[in-house]
């Protein structure tokens, strides 16, 4: 029996070249992404990305192959299956049709994949672009808190002030009796700021 041209095994063979060629089409940005999920780095990394300027082909070099297996899987069968080979199984059409769908989807998972990471990226400068507009707009002052005589009182104040939103830190030190704070002054003021710390029990003024 020549099994090389046992329609079934061809078919299957088809699909195998389908994920290959879609390997090939996204490896110039997915290839570097999963090497550094793994660990790996270095200099020849950088090779991977060399293959951008082919992905379009290989892109339509897979939806071309891709389309051929369903062709080839789903056509009318003219060929004649010889007694005992793979496409004689009963099961080995459902089996290549099963396996062609879950490659397709593995497939089409892998050409998207460059375009997600492109729109995480976007999605991560945005927030990087308002947290740099937020800190432009950050503020610095230190209060003086003489009430603080405990080692447990700057805690106190601490948490008088980070509860007030437009707050982002504050910090009460015992030593010197002071709270520096940086807050947001389009969301706070100076006045509920020592408002904050008065209702806790810690009367502050500017410094």
């Amino acid at each position: 029996m020549n099994t090389s041209t046992d329609p079934g095994k061809k078919e299957r063979r088809t699909i195998v070249g389908v994920i290959i060629a879609a390997l090939a089409a996204s490896v110039c940005c997915v290839g570097p992404l999963v090497l550094l999920g793994l660990g790996v780095g270095g200099a020849w990394v950088g090779n991977l990305t060399a293959l951008e300027p082919l992905r379009p082909y290989l892109m339509t070099l897979t939806l071309g192959v891709l389309g051929y297996a369903f062709y080839k899987i789903y056509r009318p069968k003219a060929e004649v299956c010889e007694p005992g080979s793979y496409c004689a199984n009963p099961k080995s059409d459902k089996i290549n049709k099963v396996t062609l769908w879950i490659s397709t989807l593995f497939v089409l998972g892998l050409l998207a994949t460059p375009y997600i990471a492109e729109e995480l990226v976007a999605n991560e400068n945005a927030e990087t672009d308002r947290l740099i507009e937020q800190m432009a707009r950050l503020k610095q002052i230190t209060l003086d808190v003489p009430g603080m005589n405990c080692p447990a009182c700057p805690f106190t104040v601490q948490k008088s002030l980070k509860k007030l939103d437009g707050v982002v830190s504050a910090k009460a030190t015992l030593e010197d009796k002071k709270a520096v704070v940086i807050y947001n002054p389009s969301q706070v003021s100076l006045e509920q700021m020592i408002e904050a710390t008065t209702n806790a029990g810690y009367p502050s003024t500017k410094e």
